[in-house]
């Protein structure tokens, strides 16, 4: 498949920067894509917009022009200038929004643990500050994107236009060179992130049943204070937040299949559809039914809600 519209990307989580309707009821307007010869990497480029309670399993890699960028994270607020680079990894909530949404436009690349596999382990690549102010590894990011995103071959170049070659290169490249960024404390923390992942798998496999803390006590191998401690302290969600994250995104899911209010309300653990349309409203400005009525038809398949 050449670079359009994604429809499916094996085990990629599609965009989910911004993974939830934006402030006015919207997602985000640019058109994702994946080239067929890099299908572990998505790129976007659209209009930024105001996201929360963001979590993903992929590392993202945000640059935004026209405007400044704010991430929340963990109780603190990193600020991005324009045309710096902000690294979201995995597992970690936050929240986003640009100082003038009017003005602003971002170019996002989502990078699937099985591609940084290539280069690191996934779990150390992890940031203490988001915000790189690193100009040139910006100037490499959109080069990268920009090949992803319209693959072309550039003036004077010996290899043949769209290279496959080139383009995988330049993202091992980034991921490369992006890793070098994170900090030391962070890749010390790859064990410690076993155990947040084991609570979020068993959440994503049991999102209908009521969860308790004895029953992840026991998966996890910890106790119930330790437990809460692990996943706050990895994911910034208590167990029960993760939960209903997860149970969220799968409703995203479920909607744009088509599948009826009602149905993906009992599928996702909520008690009925009213139940769902007033957790679904609060969280992203709009009703499951106005969600589905605007973005059915656009599921992706094959990756799972996360």
């Amino acid at each position: 498949m050449t670079a359009g519209q994604v429809k499916g990307v094996g085990s990629l989580h599609v965009p989910l920067i911004p993974s939830v309707v934006g402030m006015a009821g919207e997602e985000y307007t640019g058109v994702p894509r994946v080239s067929g010869d890099v299908p572990d990497v998505v790129v976007v480029d659209g209009r930024a917009q105001a996201y929360s309670g963001n979590v993903h399993e992929e590392l993202k890699v945000v640059l935004v022009s026209g405007s400044g960028f704010s991430v929340r994270r963990r109780g603190t607020t990193f600020r991005a200038g324009p045309g710096q680079l902000v690294a979201l990894h995995a597992d970690d909530a936050h929240s986003g929004a640009p100082d003038d949404p009017g003005s602003a436009r971002w170019l996002i690349m989502c990078v699937s643990p099985s591609l940084i596999a290539e280069v690191t382990p996934p779990e150390a690549v992890r940031f203490g500050d988001p915000v790189i102010q690193d100009s040139t590894l910006a100037r490499r990011f959109r080069a990268v994107h920009g090949a992803l995103y319209v693959p072309s071959e550039p003036a004077g170049s010996s290899e043949p236009a769209g290279s496959a070659l080139r383009r995988e290169t330049g993202v091992l490249d980034l991921v490369s060179l992006l890793a070098r960024h994170s900090y030391e404390e962070e890749r010390g923390r790859v064990t410690a992130g076993r155990v947040p992942g084991i609570v979020r798998e068993y959440l994503r496999e049991n999102l209908a049943r009521n969860v308790t803390l004895d029953e992840l006590s026991v998966v996890a191998g910890l106790s119930k204070y330790r437990l809460v401690r692990a996943c706050t302290a990895w994911f910034g969600l208590a167990p029960h937040k993760l939960h209903l994250r997860l149970r969220l995104d799968r409703a995203r899911e479920l909607l744009r299949r088509g599948t009826g209010i009602a149905e993906v309300a009992y599928a996702t653990g909520f008690h009925d559809q009213s139940h769902l349309t007033r957790v679904f409203a609060r969280t992203y400005g709009a009703t499951p039914a106005v969600y589905q009525s605007t973005y059915r038809g656009t599921a992706w398949t094959g990756w799972a809600p996360g």
